[in-house]
């Protein structure tokens, strides 16, 4: 049976993670809020001949998701990999009254959508022999400052979300896997910037990459992957 990898948010990170695990043939399910954006990211594969969809879905509507869910249970048998990329920032000069909408804005998709995915989820991937859900944070959650408070707690609060995906994983296959970066970087970025060095970024194929890898081997449950020690390097 063909394994399915889930990609949930269809950005630059989510369109390289989605063409990886199609390379490595996997059908692919690509979530996005935007179906336009869902269907940029797979139609290049389905053109390739690779299998892939797009799909447009509230992350935080749980019927929506459980919806989801029993379609492609249904259809193609069963559901092993859940990516989580969808994200965003913001911040401030320093701790103030900004600072609580920027914890009201962070909050819903940096950890609602996880908790949403992980909690629909987590059963179905669990009863597979490569089962695996990842969530990409960030390095500077773990050094908060008046500033970023609101996106270092939203971090943090998904990686301990998915130190509870690890405790119940465990005593099976599946595997709970946090992936830290530094930042992303696209080509996009490159071209609108081509002097720059980029020191510390994650380019978001090194990021599908890892992310294939520990899907296809094996990795500990509970493993946080630090990839800030590959820079970005022109190649």
């Amino acid at each position: 049976m063909t394994p399915v990898a889930l990609i949930a948010g269809a950005g630059g990170a989510g369109a390289a993670t989605a063409a990886e695990f199609a390379r490595r043939g996997f059908h692919v399910v690509v979530l996005d809020t935007r179906l336009e954006a869902a269907s940029a990211a797979v139609e290049p594969l389905r053109q390739a001949g690779l299998a892939a969809e797009a799909v447009s879905i509230d992350l935080l509507d749980v019927g929506e998701v459980t919806a989801l869910r029993d379609d492609l249970v249904t259809r193609l048998g069963s559901v092993d990999v859940v990516v989580h990329l969808v994200g965003g920032w913001r911040g401030s000069k320093t701790l103030g009254p900004e600072s609580i909408d920027n914890w009201n804005a962070l909050n819903p998709p940096v950890v609602g959508t996880l908790v949403t995915l992980t909690s629909v989820f987590g059963a179905t991937v669990r009863t597979s022999d490569q089962g695996r859900i990842f969530m990409v944070t960030s390095t500077t959650a773990a050094k908060p400052t008046a500033g970023n408070i609101a996106y270092a707690a939203a971090k943090s609060a998904a990686e301990a979300w998915m130190a509870g995906v690890a405790d119940f994983f465990d005593e099976s296959a599946a595997r709970s896997v946090t992936v830290a970066v530094k930042a992303l970087l696209t080509e996009q970025m490159i071209a609108a910037d081509p002097d720059k060095a980029w020191p510390g970024y994650t380019h978001v194929t090194a990021l599908a990459s890892a992310i294939a890898d520990a899907s296809t081997g094996p990795v500990d449950n509970g493993r946080r992957l630090d990839l800030t020690r590959e820079e970005y390097s022109g190649a």
